[in-house]
């Protein structure tokens, strides 16, 4: 990197300075869908988010949990995972580390608000805009195809 930083550093900056990233999820018929949302990010690269449980995303997270999201920065972030309902002590986390970045929203406390996890398993920085990009792998092999596919 040409600033000294790793890989998995500079992504988390990314994720530390974006106040929105665009969530891509998977609808029953197999339409991608994308939807833009605030959310927050641990060290390990997961990212968490809530949503209404009578949105299409809480619909198609819990019909099919793969995801992906595009965090846009100084570097895009491209993350892939595997979003999972959390619960209880984590909940207190996110919406700690929620309000502390955004302030308070009606998202934490309505009746319908329902909180995710995306494990991340592959995440790479574009880190310029040249075509095709120059990027660094923060997560998984650039080489191998991250859905398993030949």
């Amino acid at each position: 990197m040409p600033d000294g930083e790793s890989p998995h550093e500079r992504a988390k900056q990314v994720l530390a300075n974006a106040e929105t990233c665009t969530l891509a999820t998977v609808a029953p018929d197999g339409r991608p869908e994308a939807a833009t949302v605030r959310f927050v990010a641990d060290d390990t690269l997961d990212v968490y988010i809530t949503t209404e449980s009578t949105y299409r995303k809480y619909h198609n997270m819990t019909q099919n949990p793969s995801v992906a999201l595009v965090v846009d920065g100084r570097y895009n972030l491209q993350l892939e995972g595997t979003a999972s309902e959390i619960h209880d002590r984590t909940v207190d986390w996110f919406k700690r580390q929620y309000t502390e970045t955004y302030g308070q929203s009606e998202y934490l406390t309505d009746d319908d608000s329902v909180f995710f996890r995306v494990t991340t398993d592959w995440a790479r920085l574009l880190v310029d805009g040249s075509f095709p990009p120059a990027f660094e792998m923060v997560i998984g092999d650039g080489e191998a195809d991250p859905h398993g596919s030949t």
